[in-house]
C-alpha cells in the first residue's frame, strides 16, 4: 500500500482542521435602539454587547462611528483605535459594557441625524461586526411641563 496518498490525506485533514479551529465571528448589539435624544441632553448612555464565537481569538483594531441623515447622507465620521483581542469560544465569549457619550441634543436635531452606523474592524481593515443605531429626537424629553389639568375635587351631592 503506497504511503504517499495516506500522508497527503492526513496532511490535508490536519490543515482543514486547523483552519476550522481558527474560525471566529463577532456580533454586536447596541441598546437602547432607537436612541431617544432630548433637545437639552448633553450625554447619552449606550449599552454594547459583543459576543465572540468560534475558536482562538478575535483581533480588533478599531471602531468606526458614522452619523447619517434620513436620506443616507454622511454627517460625520470618527474612528477610535482599540487594538485588542477577544477570546472566542464555541458557546460565545460575552463582553457587556456601558458607554457614556457626550452629545448635544439641539445639534443632533439641527443636523438632521437619523442613525449611527457602528463598525468593528480587524487589523486588516475588514469589517467584523456592524450595528445600526437609530436616533429619535424628542423635543419634550426631560422638559418640566406644568400641570394644566387638575383633578376636580368631589363635591357633596344634594
Amino acid at each position: 500500500m503506497p504511503l504517499r496518498p495516506i500522508l497527503i490525506a492526513v496532511t490535508l485533514a490536519a490543515a482543514l482542521a486547523a483552519a476550522a479551529c481558527n474560525d471566529h465571528s463577532l456580533s454586536l448589539t447596541l441598546t437602547p435602539n432607537p436612541l431617544v435624544v432630548g433637545l437639552l441632553d448633553r450625554q447619552v448612555t449606550v449599552h454594547a454587547r459583543a459576543v465572540a464565537k468560534g475558536f482562538g481569538s478575535v483581533p480588533l483594531s478599531s471602531v468606526q462611528f458614522a452619523a447619517y441623515t434620513g436620506a443616507g447622507g454622511l454627517i460625520a465620521s470618527q474612528s477610535e483605535p482599540i487594538n485588542r483581542s477577544l477570546p472566542a469560544s464555541p458557546t460565545g465569549f460575552v463582553v457587556d459594557k456601558d458607554y457614556t457619550i457626550p452629545i448635544n441634543g439641539a445639534a443632533v436635531a439641527l443636523s438632521g441625524a437619523r442613525y449611527i452606523i457602528v463598525k468593528v474592524l480587524d487589523p486588516g481593515g475588514r469589517e467584523i461586526a456592524q450595528q445600526r443605531l437609530d436616533i429619535v429626537v424628542h423635543a419634550l424629553k426631560d422638559l418640566p411641563i406644568p400641570t394644566v389639568i387638575h383633578e376636580a375635587t368631589p363635591s357633596a351631592q344634594p
